[in-house]
């Protein structure tokens, strides 16, 4: 999967071109433990937050996510309401997906976010 942020970490230079490769493969890693279906249902919610049809990079359909599953209010709230995420809340999610995939969730989320920021300024564009 390709975005706006690898393609900006990627400008070239063999540091860059190094960063973005390290990028890749961490964001990779945390899609990797949420698999395809959950990764582009967080995405996807974190786009529509930002008024994206789909995140950046993103192409393909995505399977509709349960309504009642914790971890998708917790997404949608990700980019812009997570200091008013309680302990609470998080503790559901973290009973929902367990600890390690909690983690690689707030990873998606987070750099779903990034990556839709990126998208609204064009960060490629900055980075020439």
């Amino acid at each position: 999967m390709s975005g706006p942020v690898t393609e900006a970490l990627g400008n070239g230079t063999s540091a860059g071109s190094d960063l973005g490769v390290k990028y890749a493969k961490f964001r990779d890693a945390s899609h990797a433990a949420l698999g395809e279906t959950m990764t582009a249902q967080i995405r996807h919610a974190v786009a529509r937050v930002h008024g994206l049809e789909n995140a950046p990079g993103d192409t393909a359909p995505i399977e509709a996510p349960p309504e009642d599953a914790a971890w998708l209010a917790y997404a949608r709230r990700m980019p812009f309401e997570h200091t008013a995420i309680t302990d609470e809340e998080a503790a559901a999610v973290v009973a929902e997906l367990g600890e390690e995939r909690y983690v690689a969730f707030s990873v998606v989320a987070a750099l779903a976010d990034a990556e839709c920021r990126a998208a609204h300024v064009d960060l490629p564009g900055l980075t020439a």
